[in-house]
């Protein structure tokens, strides 16, 4: 294969060219939502002029031939008591609580040309001498970028961390609903299924997707829900401006799967899922606590959203990292997981000597 070439996007550069970016994204194996077009593009106009600095998108070329990206930007930071120059992938502000988090972050990439986009991208970045921290977050590629960094910087003046581990979990839906309930332990399919006929005690059960027009009314119900179970909204300020927007765009895709379940015409819990391809992300959900302690109306909730998505050709659904309030939920739905984890790229005379001090005397 021949060598790859630099091109430098701007930001109109960027914008414009979403046909190829999506091209590109479809024959890799880059996270189809996280890494896609419409979610960096929004997450930027929504986060990035608080940032600080323009996006630097690093476009890898086989001659005219698009074949990476590295969606990156550039920004001060305070680590403590000193300034670093961070370069972060565009969807992530590591330790900053303020913008959203995306997952499965990494450069996009056909399965052939990964490797070599990594490499290109991280040999790049060290031939500038500017900044002192490059954070992958919420990877999927921890161990990768930790190799490459530690086959190309010198060990003097350079460190690696790899830190903020989670698990995000996966239900296999490929086979259809039924075969998935087959292979669930006797007491979760009886939580997400055979319960199901209590809730007609409460009276008539219906599930309801959210309508382009009602997407405001859905976020409502939401954020009404989230507070009743845990003391704060799900979305708000810029967090719910991005998901308002970003969903009205879905909506005319088909890719919003935004769905409300009714109990005697009571909305009692909602579920915020995105489909991309063959895939269902379950971004967030909500449900009454008080409705009753004889069922739980988040699995039976979860489990009508991935009969819905088996149906429709989902056969992945997607619960994301992160714990369960009472249990750990998404480990006994799943039957695959990936391991992430934030990787922190330091360098520089002062960084990674303190850094290093800081994780050996712990």
């Amino acid at each position: 294969m021949g060598a790859l070439t630099l091109r430098r996007w701007g930001v109109d550069q960027w914008l414009g060219n979403a046909v190829a970016w999506k091209a590109l994204l479809a024959c890799s194996s880059a996270d189809p939502l996280f890494l896609s077009w419409e979610w960096l593009t929004h997450w930027w106009q929504c986060y990035g002029g608080s940032l600080g600095r323009a996006p630097d998108i690093l476009a890898f070329y086989r001659g005219e031939d698009l074949v990476g990206l590295a969606p990156l930007y550039h920004r001060l930071v305070m680590r403590g008591v000193l300034l670093a120059h961070s370069v972060q992938v565009i969807g992530l502000s590591w330790r900053d609580s303020e913008p959203l988090i995306s997952e499965y972050l990494d450069v996009i990439a056909a399965p052939q040309d990964l490797g070599a986009v990594r490499h290109a991208c991280l040999r790049l970045l060290l031939d500038e001498p500017a900044w002192t921290e490059l954070v992958i977050g919420y990877s999927a590629a921890g161990q990768q970028w930790r190799d490459a960094f530690a086959r190309l910087a010198p060990a003097r003046g350079h460190y690696v961390r790899e830190l903020d581990r989670s698990v995000s979990y996966q239900a296999d839906l490929a086979q259809g609903f039924g075969p998935y309930l087959r292979d669930l332990g006797q007491s979760t399919r009886r939580s997400l299924w055979n319960l199901r006929r209590r809730l007609t005690d409460q009276g008539a059960v219906s599930l309801e997707f959210v309508a382009a027009g009602e997407i405001d009314r859905g976020f409502s119900d939401l954020n009404r829900l989230h507070q009743l179970r845990w003391k704060r909204p799900a979305f708000t300020g810029k967090r719910l401006a991005f998901h308002r927007t970003l969903a009205s765009r879905l909506a005319t895709h088909a890719e919003l799967a935004f769905s409300r379940l009714r109990v005697g015409g009571d909305v009692v819990s909602v579920l915020y899922d995105i489909r991309k391809g063959a895939r269902q992300y379950n971004i967030k959900m909500a449900f009454d606590p008080a409705f009753s302690s004889r069922v739980s109306l988040g699995l039976i909730h979860l489990g009508y959203a991935m009969e819905n998505a088996a149906d429709h050709g989902i056969s992945s659904y997607d619960f994301l990292a992160g714990p369960g309030r009472a249990s750990d939920y998404k480990r006994h739905l799943s039957q695959s997981r990936r391991a992430l984890s934030c990787v922190q790229m330091l360098r520089g005379r002062i960084l990674p000597a303190l850094y290093r001090w800081r994780d050996h005397a712990r």
